[in-house]
């Protein structure tokens, strides 16, 4: 191609534009983005730089911080996850030592470390589905290195403060499911399958691990009442009876001296007598009483059943001591005690009754309690009876009983009956007659009324 030598060559000169003009171009630029993403100036840090400034944060700031919006949550979510982010959940390892309020301090840490590692997840998971939260949770859980050795009782509160924090405020069939899910990661129905499936005490290692883990991991956690009653619905209700009693046994029966071991024999050997043995081996009949109070307040569990249950819980794993049978009606409070005592009226079970009133009477006695408390009782039992065979029936077997226990107390089978043994004898008999005869006389005008008006 041959150039034309008339034509004009056209030349361009490059457009030149200023540094300062280039810089607040660029400034206004990063100023938008910083505006327009949700992470802020976080935007702009690599993430190396950025789990390295929430390392520095507190894990109840790491919470707040999650809920300010979606990009935040998925931010802390991803921290938590990573290696930095579990090293620093971590709890601190103190240095131990043998003084009391040392160790106070360590295992007050420690709960409120993993209270608020509970709340932190809670927040980060808050809009997951229900079985994806439990499973973070499990995860988080396995990681750390506090809970590897996971029935040691320090492991298992630190666990039951979190499991706790993070599921306060769910519904009832999602408690179910956190149960389910935390059982079968520690085989704990295996555990109670094979505990039942056996005599009591005849593996007291699993017994413990049981105890253990159920008391500080779900019950011992719980606030109120009502989050009592959940929690033992779901422990007890699958299994019959007879197991339900000796699972609550289990849960709150006494201890055997300076061990983590269940007593399985002390309810029908110990009489309480004895201060130090009660407090040692019949204080835990207040948290069998307060367990049995929060079943009735459960919506599933109906009188009957509570009745059954505490019907197979004093016969077990042998029949108690009356005076133990009397102990724990009188903590579980005068709505149980009635409709215990009721259902025996009704079904014509006078001689039970007797027993159960001479035993009130003695625990009454021994406590330091007035008796206006069961007489009120002996009178709201004799208005429940329906004919006056009944209620004479049923004061005729207190006195009786009086009378037996002191003529036991009298004789010994190795030695013969002496004279005075013999007009004690005597006495005995003319209290009893003289007892039964008032009782029928201060009971006569209730039981003349209430005929009256039935």
């Amino acid at each position: 191609m041959i150039r034309n030598p008339s034509s004009t060559q056209i030349t361009t000169k490059a457009y030149r534009r200023s540094v300062r003009l280039q810089n607040k171009d660029y400034q206004n630029h990063k100023s938008w983005c910083i505006q327009s993403d949700p992470l802020g100036y976080f935007a702009l840090l690599p993430t190396e730089l950025m789990y390295h400034i929430l390392n520095t944060l507190r894990i109840e700031d790491l919470g707040f911080l999650s809920i300010t919006s979606k990009a935040f949550r998925d931010v802390t979510s991803n921290y938590i996850n990573s290696k930095s982010g579990l090293k620093r959940l971590q709890p601190k390892q103190m240095v131990t030592s043998k003084k009391t309020g040392c160790k106070r301090a360590i295992y007050n840490y420690q709960v409120n470390h993993f209270k608020n590692t509970g709340l932190l997840l809670k927040r980060i998971t808050c809009l997951f589905p229900t079985r994806e939260r439990l499973k973070i949770v499990e995860f988080f859980v396995s990681q750390l290195q506090n809970i590897h050795r996971i029935f040691t009782c320090q492991a298992l509160s630190c666990y039951g403060n979190l499991l706790s924090t993070f599921t306060r405020g769910w519904e009832e069939r999602e408690c179910l499911r956190a149960y389910i899910t935390v059982s079968e990661n520690q085989s704990m129905t295996s555990k109670i399958l094979m505990l039942l499936s056996g005599n009591p005490g005849s593996n007291s290692s699993i017994e413990t691990k049981t105890r253990r883990f159920f008391r500080h991991v779900l019950l011992d956690q719980c606030k109120t009442m009502e989050d009592l009653s959940m929690w033992l619905h779901f422990i007890l209700k699958p299994f019959p009876m007879v197991h339900q009693a000796r699972l609550l046994y289990l849960l709150y029966g006494p201890l055997c001296p300076g061990t983590d071991v269940v007593s399985w024999d002390c309810m029908r050997e110990t009489s309480g007598s004895d201060r130090e043995i009660r407090s040692r081996t019949i204080a835990p009949l207040g948290e069998i009483a307060m367990a049995l109070k929060a079943l009735v307040s459960h919506r599933e569990w109906s009188d009957d059943d509570v009745i059954s249950v505490l019907e197979e819980l004093t016969g077990c794993p042998d029949e108690w001591l009356i005076e133990n049978t009397a102990r724990l009606l009188i903590l579980c409070g005068e709505p149980i005690v009635l409709k215990v005592l009721g259902s025996k009226a009704i079904n014509g079970k006078m001689n039970e009754l007797g027993s159960i009133i001479v035993a009130f009477s003695v625990v009454l006695y021994d406590e330091g309690l007035h008796m206006s408390w069961l007489i009120k009782m002996v009178h709201q039992l004799c208005r429940m009876m329906k004919t006056t065979q009944d209620v004479q029936s049923f004061l005729g077997s207190i006195t009786a009983t009086y009378k037996d226990f002191i003529i036991a107390l009298m004789y010994s089978p190795e030695e013969e009956v002496t004279a005075t043994q013999f007009q004690l004898h005597h006495v005995a008999m003319a209290q009893s007659d003289f007892m039964q005869g008032m009782m029928l006389q201060l009971f006569n005008v209730s039981t003349s009324t209430l005929m009256k008006h039935s």
